[in-house]
């Protein structure tokens, strides 16, 4: 028997964020259940979103803010994440940043990550990972 419990509910690692692509749903394998498509979200109230970079970004001023979202009964998705990006603030530079899932929103049965790159030069983000946990 272990000793932790595990509540990942999404992971997805070496990924290249930039301007063609926004959002998780689009095409990217969960790697804890092997499937595309929206994140199932039914058996959680809240959660940690982490996110790793692990590269210099390119680019010239590179900014990436990742939001989450759920979808509502009409299929349209709602972000409750901080307005500026889940950690309160964008990324400029490779490391970490995390937060919370919820915002004092009721999540429905499913979510995505979403994000918006900036800069000139045809800014990117390569080697980001994601890691979303949920609590009951």
């Amino acid at each position: 028997m272990s000793a932790f419990r595990n509540n990942e509910l999404f992971r997805a690692t070496g990924l290249t964020l930039n301007s063609s692509t926004n959002h998780i749903t689009a095409g990217i394998t969960n790697g804890t259940t092997g499937r595309t498509g929206a994140i199932d979200i039914s058996r959680v109230s809240n959660g940690l979103l982490v996110v790793t970079i692990a590269n210099a970004p390119t680019g010239t001023n590179p900014q990436l803010a990742i939001f989450f979202e759920v979808a509502d009964a009409y299929g349209t998705y709602v972000q409750t994440s901080p307005a500026t990006s889940i950690g309160g603030a964008v990324v400029t530079a490779a490391g970490f940043t995390y937060g919370v899932i919820n915002n004092g929103y009721q999540m429905t049965n499913l979510g995505r990550i979403r994000w918006t790159v900036g800069g000139t030069d045809t800014p990117s983000f390569t080697g980001v990972s994601f890691s979303l946990h949920g609590r009951p």
